[in-house]
């Protein structure tokens, strides 16, 4: 069984992807973006500006593991509450920090150790699991993005401004591409799949028929 990997800027569609393709392919699904939008949520939730030190140290003293498709704070599943618009701002700026990066990266390759599992996330290729069987890039217009986010925004009931939506994303994309750390970037043995005018469905076949045969639609 393979380890696939799947990087691309926020509001490319990854979670939904990953998720399909690994329930296609018969592997678990690792949502690592949710890995840190959990310890986003706990800075968020214990409120005040903490230094990273004491936030890990918080972190530290919690229960957070991955199962069944979701991950589980102190045992239970966070659901939707670690996909809002704030909890996203703060992923996006606590994920520029190496000692969140490092707290987290012996877990993830932990998870993907024994193969058979979709991972996604921003550097998954890059550096979580750079020898990964198969690696994809997934990516959108920033138009086709925003607008993606502002419906998922709606669902979740928030009152949103396709404007600010925009300028949301595009900052997002240029703090990902330009931190220090492990920055958003395409591996040089990434298959780039441009979803701008594909269906999820379109997106997932091309992704299965590269994974089983070796080459894209």
């Amino acid at each position: 069984m393979k380890t696939i990997a799947i990087d691309g800027p926020s509001g490319a569609g990854k979670s939904a992807i990953a998720s399909a393709l690994a329930k296609r392919l018969g592997y678990e699904y690792i949502d690592t973006g949710a890995l840190y939008r959990t310890i986003a949520y706990i800075a968020v939730r214990e409120g005040g500006d903490l230094s990273t030190k004491e936030l890990l140290k918080r972190v530290d003293a919690q229960s957070i593991d991955y199962k069944d498709g979701a991950v589980q704070l102190n045992g239970e599943a966070l659901g939707d509450v670690i996909r809002t618009e704030a909890i996203s701002q703060k992923t996006s700026q606590l994920s520029k920090e190496p000692a969140v990066r490092d707290y987290l990266l012996s877990l993830q390759r932990r998870l993907a150790e024994d193969g058979g599992v979709v991972m996604e996330g921003r550097d998954i290729g890059t550096v979580v699991l750079p020898s990964a069987d198969v690696k994809f890039f997934l990516t959108a217009s920033e138009e086709e993005r925003a607008r993606r986010r502002y419906e998922q925004r709606l669902a979740f009931g928030e009152a949103v401004d396709m404007e600010t939506i925009k300028a949301d994303i595009h900052a997002r994309d240029e703090r990902d591409k330009n931190r220090a750390v492990a920055p958003l970037k395409q591996a040089a043995d990434a298959i780039l799949v441009d979803s701008t005018a594909m269906s999820e469905e379109e997106v997932l076949d091309t992704m299965v028929n590269y994974v089983e045969n070796g080459h894209v639609l």
